[in-house]
């Protein structure tokens, strides 16, 4: 059985390159989000849908792609056998930075000397290293502009709608996450009847941070459905 992985509002999975190291031993898709076009979850969804496998797979849902796994969840389709939703939401996350976001010089701020600072705090931990925090900037300064604005209104937009699903989910909530509020858990929670929550410390970017807990989170979670 796959692992499929689906990355966070940057779209290009490079930030996965720590869990996937640790995750060596299984078979692993990363499905980068487009690059241009709609960024609405529906075109999203829509686009990632026709990269999916053919078989069996289980999903990794980081953040931005959160609202994307529900999608493809309420789909139900066939090869999909589970969900790991990880730091992330089906409504928006932070409501004040959403607003604020789009009106600030998000890639000319990433080059100010408080840059590291500030990405630590918000986004990789206090105890990240350089070759992370490297791979994080590089990968904010190559983004467009215009892009990341479309995905921050696309998560503002965001509406959580009620529903109920029957598919295995593990949420993996990090306890230090200054972006996705704790209460977030409880939109998954009311919606998928069969959903287990597994708390690690550490900051938003919990599988980069803390890749050695969020694999065996992950490992435990995929023999249960793969015995």
């Amino acid at each position: 059985m796959k692992i499929v992985l689906l990355p966070g509002m940057d779209g290009t999975g490079k930030l996965f390159a720590p869990l996937l190291a640790v995750l060596s031993g299984f078979d692993c898709d990363v499905i980068k989000l487009p690059g241009t076009g709609p960024q609405d979850y529906q075109s999203i969804t829509e686009r990632v849908m026709s990269k999916l496998p053919s078989r069996d797979f289980i999903l990794i849902a980081e953040s931005f792609s959160g609202p994307i796994g529900l999608a493809l969840a309420s789909k139900q389709l066939p090869h999909l056998k589970g969900i790991i939703f990880v730091a992330t939401f089906l409504s928006p996350p932070n409501r004040l930075l959403l607003t604020l976001a789009p009106f600030l010089p998000l890639k000319s701020l990433s080059s100010l000397p408080f840059s590291n600072y500030f990405h630590k705090a918000l986004f990789l931990g206090a105890d990240a290293n350089d070759e992370l925090l490297e791979c994080f900037q590089s990968i904010v300064k190559s983004l467009p502009g215009a892009l990341i604005k479309q995905r921050l209104r696309t998560m503002a937009g965001l509406k959580y709608q009620p529903q109920t699903i029957n598919l295995p989910v593990l949420y993996i909530q990090a306890l230090a996450d200054h972006l996705v509020g704790k209460d977030k858990v409880r939109e998954f929670q009311n919606t998928f009847q069969d959903l287990s929550v597994r708390e690690i410390d550490g900051p938003h970017f919990i599988l980069q941070a803390n890749s050695s807990e969020s694999s065996l989170a992950i490992t435990e979670f995929y023999k249960q459905l793969n015995p």
